[in-house]
Parts: structure tokens; sequence; C-alpha cells
């Protein structure tokens, strides 16, 4: 290495914020304050004894935080704090969910599978999606709805080719000789059937490996296939104890109104009057929305009582009538002047943007904003006649200018207004004022719109409940904390060298 390189390359290990650095093969040690950062506010730390994988293989060499926006399936030790927020990792494995060809830009597609990039992509070595080209390999890591669609969370380019291709979702249409992963036809071959209790079924999670195809286009069949296994999509302990637990995932079901229950990852989920919701409320919890789930699990039953429930994106619900010209068949719809992209986890039962509109209709979307304000869509739906002095507009505060506020960029006159307080008690228009800031979220009820300026002169507006990270909740004394969520940081060192 070169002086001035070697220098530089020792700088930025310095200023990393938590540095972790390779012991051998199988083990990492650590000095103070070295660790990783799951989900932006939970700090582990590493130790000589933390076991570190790839895909089930253990790393021989880590170098810095890195690995951002990595899935990761990992175990706190008996230091584990009371907010599941720090203690020191016995074990952490880093998800690739597919590593294959891309085979399609608009809409992105890896293999024959949707999967959706959003600004909060993480995009390894400076890549971007204009780099991106039909036909290159690419290793992804995300997360796969029921549909085997997925939403990414990571795209690293390797230099060299990859000598094994992956694939993982939910078995469907099974044959004797063939099944999907969502479009893909998978060909069982020969393959080893490994960990399917009772054989192969529908609806089984698997991992798929084979090898690569340099013929393999759109509508290929995956044909060279060495593994087929079954894995639990979820957290998996030692049965007979409850343990602390922090679940990422995207809902699969979801029962709130009758049985105060959902689901991620194919885990029960209860919740009740005293789980706390962050950005958004109960009602987001629909089949799509991608959340994370704090609180305990029954490892023998695998159920989980939520503590806290936070949307990893903060949500939005907008209700207006629309124009059939505002709908983009298959891409887009669009509410107050506002774009909102369609996804591979949207709920559409009424075909809304998968087949238009006929008539101006009073139109529902629920759905979620990323960190460049990009709008996506997770449900649509019909909600009868067009009614323009009907409308809501539920969101995060973009913009203030007393007696203006913006939700999500949407204009909204507040000078006529009720306004109330986090506690449901009616406040002044000025208390109303001096409670918000920019990232506020509010609900605009009962509403008006004006359809040329799709300005809204709002009824009533209410601030909704703060976001509390800190919410009371007992999870200390336990011998350890289960968990799978996203690695986060600055930086990206770890895997530079990393195989295949």
């Amino acid at each position: 290495m070169k002086p001035l390189v070697k220098t530089l390359y020792l700088i930025a290990l310095i200023l990393v914020t938590s540095v972790t650095l390779a012991k051998d093969d199988n083990t990492l040690f650590g000095q103070g304050g070295t660790g990783i950062i799951i989900n932006s506010y939970r700090n582990f730390d590493i130790s000589q004894t933390t076991i570190v994988k790839e895909d089930g293989q253990q790393i021989p060499a880590i170098r810095g935080q890195g690995g951002t926006g990595f899935k990761v399936r990992f175990t706190v030790g008996s230091d584990v704090n009371s907010t599941m927020t720090g203690g020191t990792l016995e074990a952490i494995e880093y998800i690739n969910t597919h590593k294959g060809p891309v085979t399609s830009l608009d809409p992105f597609r890896i293999f024959n599978v949707d999967a959706l990039l959003t600004g909060d992509t993480f995009y390894d070595d400076g890549l971007t999606f204009d780099d991106l080209v039909v036909g290159e390999e690419l290793k992804i890591s995300g997360y796969v709805d029921t549909n085997s669609t997925l939403i990414v969370s990571r795209v690293e380019r390797d230099n060299d080719p990859l000598t094994e291709w992956k694939l993982s979702g939910y078995v469907a249409n099974l044959t004797a000789t063939h099944f999907n992963i969502a479009d893909q036809l998978v060909e069982t071959g020969t393959a080893l059937i490994d960990n399917c209790v009772g054989g192969l079924q529908n609806g089984d999670f698997v991992e798929i490996k084979s090898q690569p195809d340099a013929g393999f286009t759109s509508g290929s069949t995956m044909s060279s296939v060495t593994k087929i296994e079954c894995v639990p999509p979820g957290v998996v302990g030692d049965p007979g104890a409850t343990l602390p637990i922090a679940l990422e995932g995207i809902v699969d079901f979801e029962d709130i109104e009758f049985n105060n229950m959902f689901s991620i990852a194919e885990q029960a989920v209860t919740v009740d009057l005293n789980t706390v919701y962050i950005n958004g409320e109960v009602d987001d919890i629909v089949v799509g929305a991608k959340v994370e789930v704090e609180g305990f699990i029954d490892t023998t039953t695998s159920e989980i009582t939520a503590i806290k429930v936070k949307f990893k994106e903060v949500r939005f619900k907008f209700e207006e009538p629309v124009l059939p010209g505002d709908v983009v068949v298959g891409e887009s719809i669009q509410l107050f002047g506002r774009t909102i992209l369609n996804t591979p986890q949207l709920r559409d039962e009424d075909g809304i943007i998968g087949s238009g509109l006929g008539l101006e209709t009073q139109v529902e979307v629920r759905g979620y904003a990323d960190s460049e304000g990009n709008l996506y869509a997770t449900r649509v739906r019909e909600r009868g006649n067009p009614d323009a002095a009907d409308v809501n507009a539920d969101g995060q505060i973009t913009a203030i200018a007393e007696p203006f506020i913006e939700v999500y960029g949407v204009v909204v006159d507040t000078s006529a207004s009720v306004f109330f307080d986090i506690n449901n008690s009616p406040i002044s228009l000025s208390q109303f004022f001096a409670q918000i800031e920019i990232g506020t979220e509010v609900e605009v009820e009962d509403s008006s719109v004006n359809e040329m300026t799709n300005v809204i002169s709002a009824v009533i507006v209410r601030i909704d409940e703060p976001d509390d990270l800190d919410a009371p909740k007992t999870l200390a004394g336990f011998s350890q904390g289960l968990g799978i969520g996203t690695v986060t940081g600055l930086t990206d060192l770890i895997f530079k060298n990393s195989f295949d």
C-alpha cells in the first residue's frame, strides 16, 4: 500500500464511529466503543466471542463498522439493556436475500422478481441506480413480503463474477418439477431439498442456491439449482423462554379489529392499549407495511407481545376526489397534486392503480414517504362518490407559515380550523402553532379542497401522538435478546473483501 493511501486509510478508520476489527477467521475483538448500529438507535458491542457470518459462512476479515443496509439476524447476550438498545452481541449474521442478475430496470427486477428501490436504499461503494445495467449480477439485501417481492435495503456490485446465485421467497404453484418465487419459475431438478419438514410445500419460505447462468434473461427459468432450503423467515430461540425482541419486517397478515394481532415473517404479534406507535398509528398496520416491533417473544409459541410498533417510514393517509387522468396505470396516482408511486407491496383491491378509473371517484391512499420525500402507496381504496367537501390528509408537517402548514407538500389553510392537542383537548390556533414544528404528525379531517389549487381548507386539525422511543418498558434481566434489523451508519468498510 502506498504511504499516502495507507495514511488516509488509517485516518478513515480512526474517524469511524464504531470500529470493528478482525481477531481471526471466526471472532471479533473489541475495545471500548467497538460495535455496530442497527436501525439507527440500537448500539450493540462486539466482543472477542461474537460470531459473525454472512449468509451462513463465517467472515474472515472485518474492517470498520460498515455493512450499511444489510438485513441482519442477531442475538444479544445477558447484558442486553432495558430498552433492547444496547448489550454485547453473541452472534450476528448478514443476509443477502438475493444474489443474481438484473432483468429489468423499470420496474427494477432481480431474477424475475419485483424489488422496490427507494431513497432509503443504500448503494455500496458509491454505486447509484444510474450505474445499474440489465444483465449484471448484484447482491441484494432486503425484506421479502408474502408475494415474494421485496423492499431493498442494500445494493452491492461485486468486483468479480458471482460463483453462486441465491433467491429467497415463498414457494407457490408447486408441481413435481417446478415452483414459483413471485414470477420466477424454478426447476427443482436434482437439487438437494433441505430442512423442509414433510417435504417441500406451497407457502414454505426457502433460500435457493444455483449455479450462475450466463444466458439468463427476463422470463428465463432458474434451472441450475443446487440446493433448496426451508428456513424460518422470523426469529427462532430455544423453546421454553420469554425473551426481549426487536423484529423488523413486512406485515404479512393483520386482524387488529377483532383479535388485536398481526404478523411479521409468519410470527404473530399481539398489541394492546399500552402499545406505543411511532411514525404512524394502529390503523396503519396493514399488509405490506414495514415495521419494527419491540417487545417479548415466547420462544415456545414464537408469539410476540408488542410494547412498541415503529413504522420504518413515516406514514400518510390522503383522501380526495381523483380524476381518471390522475392515475397512470401500473405506475402512480395523484392526490392533492402529489404523485404517489406504485409499489410491489400495494394492496389495490378495487384495481384503481392496476386498471385505472372510468369516472371521478373518491379515493383513499395509505402509504409512506422515504427520506427524500418520495411518496409510496401501500393501499388504495375506493371511497364512493367524489366529495371535495370531505377530504383528509394525515401525515408529517413539511412546512409552516401560519396560518398555513404543509403535509408532505400539501398546503393546508388552518385559519378557520378547530384544533386538538395530543391529548385530544381543544386548543387555539396560537397554541397549535406553538406546539408544532417540522416533522410533527397531524390529522387533517372533514375538510374541503379547492380542486384547482389543491389547497385544503381544514375543519379539524389534530396533533398526533409524539414519537416516544423511550416509552416505559421492562426488558431487563434476561439471558438473551433476539432480533432482526438493518445495519445503519455513515461508513461502509466491512465488506470490501467479502467472499462469494
